[in-house]
This record gives C-alpha cells, structure tokens and sequence, in this order.
C-alpha cells in the first residue's frame, strides 16, 4: 500500500500497490505533507503542517486512530529502524522531536540546524542524518547522546534525503542548487551531481544502481546511473513532482504530483512510465510513502 499526503484537501489516499487503485481516503489534519509507514507497527504517520499535528493511520483497517497535536510546525518524519520511536522535524523551531511510535508519548527534543526537512537514518540505528533546508547543511545526530556528531554542507536548500540500502552513499536534493550530493557516511567526502529545475526528493532503485530525483519545475524524474555518477534519463510524469518511493516488491518506482493530483507510476527497470493514478487535491507525499511487506 502507498500512503498519499493530499496537501489541498486534508486527506490521504491509500493505493494499492498491486492493482494500482485508491481503495481508500482517509480525512487527516490540515494540510499533510510527511509521511512515514511501520509495517511492524500497522502504522502511517502523517505530519499536518498548518494543523501542527501528526495523524496516525491504522493501515490494516486504514483507518483514523488519532491526531496528535505537535508543537511547531512538523514536515519531515522517520520511523527509527527497530519501529520504537517516530522522529518529527519541527522546521519553525528547528528542533526534532521524538514520540514513543505506539503510544505517541513525547519522548525527547534534539536541536538541528535552520528549518530541518527530510531525514534518514542508518540502518543500524546509530546515526540520523537530517536535511537543514535553511542552514544548507546536513546535521548528523547520534542516536544514543542525542548530540550532533557532524555537519556537512551541501547545496543550497537541502530537502528531500535517502540511503543506500548499506547506509553507505547519503543522498541529497539541494532544492536551489538543482543538483543532488551524494556523500560517504564514513568519512563525509562527497560530490555533486546535475540534476534538473527545483529537484524535491530521491530514491534509490530497489536494486541500487539508480537514483531517481523528482524535478518539480520539470514535470520530471531524473535517473542518475550510481556507477558512472552520470545523470543518464529524464522521465516525464504529472506535474510538479515531489514525493517518490520505491515498491521493494514490484521495485515499480511511485510519484506523487503535486499540481496534477495523481500519481505516476514508473517501471524500475525500463524507467518507462507505466500508468498515473488519480489521488486527492495537491498530492505531496514527503518521505517514505510504501508500507513495506514483513518477511515471514
């Protein structure tokens, strides 16, 4: 299932990654952006950025449980790799705070830098690494002190962020620069690459070759080859692209389009588009949108 924050009219729509139909529409806060899914949980996130609140999703029943004032105003969320804690950026008080991911208890708070956005964090949970889109750097948190490690800078406006799956590469979108950095987490080295107008958010493909950057002045995808560091395609999909996810089972690539109200689905081999699905007023869907499926 994909969970689609609709920015214009206060819902999420929920769509069924197999048949590619909206099965269901869920009323949230005032106008969600973030989203984050725990398939362990049976939960989606979803940060209210005008509402300052985060509504949370049964996403067996698909069905409200309940919304959460958060103080601030919340973008970017995370939910921590072992599934106990949600991480909320708060980008008004540039602050992070962090909830108990069943009972949503308000746990602790971490500084970051100016307006924190995207974040992701090492699979071994050690590390969070947050998008400061005001401070144009990236604010590396450890996980147990709750202190900043390392800041890295980037280009201007940091936004959307992903991972390798090793958690070795830290991907980018430097929103005014039109370019993604791609930096090694080990010793903070990294490199630029072009991508197209206004670039919002990243994936890695499911086999990890590709990066794919949604370009929401371009009404485009930009597919960067990892190998060669080369930006190699543009696919055109709705307009003003912003949220993407990948489909770890069909490794079909998602796209919400904000103008367009729908989503593009891309084909994560040929990278040819596939079908577009028509979801709520101004879809956005910042983060990671796809409730993965347990292994058994």
């Amino acid at each position: 299932m994909a969970y689609i924050t609709n920015q214009g009219d206060n819902t999420v729509s929920v769509i069924d990654t197999t048949t590619h139909q909206v099965v269901s529409t869920i009323k949230v806060g005032l106008k969600p952006v973030g989203v984050a899914v725990s398939a362990v949980n049976h939960r989606a996130y979803i940060s209210n950025v005008d509402g300052q609140s985060v509504s949370v999703i049964d996403t067996q029943k698909n069905k409200l449980i309940n919304t959460y004032p958060i103080k601030g105003s919340p973008v970017g969320l995370l939910v921590s790799p072992d599934n106990k804690t949600l991480y909320v950026a708060d980008w008004t008080e540039d602050r992070i705070y962090l909830f108990d991911a069943i009972s949503m208890k308000a746990q602790a708070e971490i500084k970051s830098g100016k307006a924190p956005a995207g974040m992701v964090m090492s699979p071994d949970g050690k590390s969070l690494y947050i998008a400061n889109r005001d401070s144009n750097d990236i604010a590396v948190i450890n996980t147990v002190t709750r202190q900043i490690s390392q800041r890295i800078p980037v280009g201007r406006h940091p936004f959307g962020l992903a991972l390798s799956r090793n958690g070795a590469e830290l991907y980018v979108v430097n929103v005014f620069s039109n370019s993604v950095s791609i930096i090694n987490t080990t010793n903070f080295k990294s490199e630029s690459i072009r991508v197209g107008e206004h670039p919002y958010c990243v994936t890695p493909s499911k086999d990890g070759l590709f990066l794919l950057v949604t370009n929401t002045q371009d009404d485009n995808v930009s597919v960067i080859e990892l190998a060669k560091k080369q930006n190699i395609a543009a696919i055109k999909v709705g307009e003003v692209p912003e949220g993407i996810s990948v489909d770890e089972q069909s490794g079909h690539i998602y796209v919400a389009n904000w103008a367009s109200n729908q989503v593009s689905v891309i084909d994560g081999q040929s990278h040819k588009l596939i079908t577009q699905i028509k979801t709520g007023d101004k879809s956005r869907a910042f983060g990671q949108f796809i409730l993965p499926s347990i292994m058994k």
